[in-house]
Formats: C-alpha cells, structure tokens, sequence
C-alpha cells in the first residue's frame, strides 16, 4: 500500500469525528490522531447550513492532525439520510469462451462488469436518475447459465453470469452540500469515498455469524436509526428514520425547561429508557434557560419523557422491519449500536419492542493498535467502520485529503469543482 495514511470523516448529527490512522504490513491499522467537535450545520444526515458545517469539520480534522503529529489522507466519510433510495437491478454479460468453445473462467473482471451492469439497469429504470449517486451495489445472488444461489462465481465456469444486485443511491445534492463543506474545511474527497453509514457501521461491529444466521442492525445515532437487515451473510435492505437521540433531547429540553446541551447531559446522565425501573423520589437539579432559576425535577418524569419518544421512534423502526423480514431471517436478533445505544435500560425496551433478542455492540478493535482507549464504545462504530472499509479496498488508496494549498495543484480539485458544476 503506497498511502498508508486513512482518515475517517463520521459526519454526525451529535458529533463529527476524525481518527487517522496507519495501515501497517501486517494489515494492522494503529491509531494516530483522534478529533472530536459538536456538530452544527447538519441534521438528520442533511446538510443545513454549510459555512457552519465545514468551520467544525475543519476543527475537527485539525485536532486530528495534531495529536497525530501528521497531516489528513485519503479521507472517507459516510452519508445516511432520508434521500437514501434502493434498487434491485439484474446484471448480465457473457464470459468470453476458453479454447474448443468451453466455457470460460470467471474473474473479479468479470464480477465488476456484471455488478455494473445492474447498476446501469437501475439507473435508467428510476425516475430522475440523473440526480442520483450510486453509493453501492451489492451482490445478492450470482447465477451461471442458469445455475442459481452461487455465492462466490470466482473461478467458476460458464458462458453466461447474472447478478441480482441491491443498488444504493444517493440524491446528488446530498453529496454535492457534504463535499462542499470539506472543500471549505480546506481538505478533500474522492467522490467514491462516500460510505453509506449502514454500510461502515457493519463492518465495524457485526461477527460473521451474525451476519450468516440473520440480524436487524440499528445504528441509533443523533438525528437517525440506520436500520440494515442481514441474512444468509449479505446486507439484504437498508431504511433510514429520520428520528434519533436529538429528538429524544430536544424532548426533554422543552419539558424541562432547560437548554438542549443540558437536557442532553441529562439524558446522558441520568436517563433512563423505562420508567417503570426509576425511583419516583429521586430529583435532578436542572439548570435553567439563559440564567433563570434551576428547577428540581423528577427523575422518573426525565425518564417517561425519554421514554414516550423513544417508542415512537422504535415504533417507526419496528414497522419498516416488520414488513420487511420473517422472523426465521432474525436468528441473531437486534444488534444495536450508535450513541443512543449508552442509554440505560435501550436494549430491553427494544427486545420487548421487537420480541427479539438485543446486543449492544462495540466496534471490533482486534485489528487496531495505538489511541483505542475509549473506542470500545457504539459511538465509534461508524468512524472505525469506515477505516475497516478503506483498509478492505482492493484499489490503491489515492493521496487526497491534504489541506488545499499543500500540495499545489491537483488534478483531483479541478475533478471535484467540474462535478459540483454539473451538477
């Protein structure tokens, strides 16, 4: 690997992180610089105020950069949102014959021109296709001259390959505003460097036991629940809802009458998921709004706040399930993971929820050295994710991310500013 140095960029509703790290010889990646800042500018996975979004990325990435003692590289970043749209596209290509007209061997060649070829498929089939990303495709089932349920064709013979492919787009705008505000942050994307959030938290946190057996993963974050169903070891659907742990604050911070930096140290504090487990006499001194008198509330009132949102957004996430799995694809149950996964008492309320068993999962760091003393935490899931995910790549890494200026002229610039103009 020429470029050794990755950045991960978790773009979050709560907060925006940036770890860098050094992808050793051995595979090995070890933490280098860490950067953490409260978001400002995005909510819900949508860009909403640019100038305000790039000002704390550029923070964020600087602090990383510090602590590292080395400039940002090859950053990747992920992207969720309501704008999420899917596909299932059939790809086809013929294998060129081998000597005496026998079928021909299947390479990795021939997986991406197959996988493209759905992806094409899906493009012209969707309405406004041309204000569309593709994030992803992902394979379902290959079949050779009408052999079905092949799961890995390479090297494999046949004259003619299929693929049923889930395809994940993206509406333009979204990565157009969240490449905007790392350009003026001073740093750089490659535009295929944008991991769907779904896509990185897997990597990060789920065995592949989970992901063969059948698991609903929930990525509860700050301004969405990234649900991904897995079955048979293949990421089968994602959904995304647009409600998360900042509704649960703001929530508490009308009901209490407070700031929502304070009803989020509250909650974070002392919030409990279900009431019912919450001593009705405890109370919490809460800090009033812009200087006025601090007020004594209820504990179990916080909690039936937390808890009257928190239904009605696992409420929302359980009907998308639902319609979507039987219950024999869920052998593993709910992983859940994000910063709403810290909240006291969240996985029971969920398996009562689901009816489903619930694990509260931490990022796998068996493959990561240096700064990973407070990563074995569902916050991280996303940002080690999306290293994992780079680390993976087949391609060499590409040397983007310097600040702008550092390294004079780069062809990938005038790439980056002609895509934002067309589109």
């Amino acid at each position: 690997m020429k470029h050794s140095i990755i950045t991960a960029l978790d773009v979050g509703s709560s907060f925006i992180r940036a770890i860098i790290a050094q992808v050793g010889s051995d595979g090995r990646m070890e933490i280098k610089g860490i950067g953490e800042t409260p978001s400002k500018g995005i909510e819900a996975g949508i860009v909403k105020d640019i100038q305000a979004l790039s000002q704390v990325i550029q923070a964020t990435i600087e602090e990383a950069e510090k602590s590292a003692d080395t400039k940002a590289a090859n950053i990747f970043a992920n992207i969720t949102g309501k704008n999420i749209i899917t596909h299932y596209g059939d790809g086809r290509i013929s294998i060129p014959k081998s000597e005496a007209n026998e079928p021909g061997e299947i390479s990795h060649e021939h997986l991406d021109q197959v996988i493209n070829d759905a992806k094409n498929k899906s493009v012209s089939i969707l309405k406004g296709f041309d204000r569309l990303h593709i994030l992803h495709g992902i394979p379902q089932n290959y079949i050779i001259d009408g052999q079905d349920d092949i799961h890995n064709p390479i090297n494999m013979n046949g004259f003619q390959l299929n693929a049923n492919v889930y395809n994940v787009f993206i509406d333009v705008n979204s990565i157009r505003n969240l490449s905007k505000s790392i350009e003026l942050a001073g740093y750089e994307i490659d535009p295929d460097n944008f991991i769907l959030n779904h896509v990185a938290v897997g990597r990060a946190v789920l065995s592949d036991d989970e992901k063969r057996l059948g698991c609903i993963q929930i990525d509860f974050g700050g301004g969405t629940c990234d649900i991904s169903l897995f079955d048979k070891g293949i990421l089968r659907k994602v959904f995304v809802v647009p409600m998360a742990g900042n509704d649960i604050s703001n929530d508490l911070a009308i009901g209490l009458k407070t700031t929502v930096s304070t009803a989020e140290e509250i909650k974070t504090e002392y919030g409990v998921a279900n009431s019912e487990f919450v001593d009705k006499n405890i109370e919490i001194e809460v800090e009033g709004i812009s200087g006025r008198a601090s007020q004594k509330k209820s504990q179990y009132i916080i909690s039936q706040i937390i808890q009257h949102r928190l239904e009605e957004i696992l409420t929302e996430c359980y009907n998308i399930a639902k319609t979507n799995y039987m219950p024999e694809m869920i052998t593993a149950g709910v992983v859940l993971t994000g910063g709403t996964a810290n909240l006291k008492g969240i996985d029971t309320v969920i398996a009562d929820a689901f009816n489903l068993n619930v694990k509260i999962a931490v990022p796998d760091l068996s493959m990561i050295n240096g700064m990973i003393s407070n990563m074995d935490d569902p916050s991280y899931a996303t940002a080690l994710g999306l290293l994992y995910y780079a680390k993976d790549m087949d391609t060499e890494l590409k040397p983007t991310g310097f600040k702008l200026g550092q390294i004079g002229s780069m062809k990938f610039v005038d790439k980056l500013k002609n895509i934002l103009k067309e589109i």
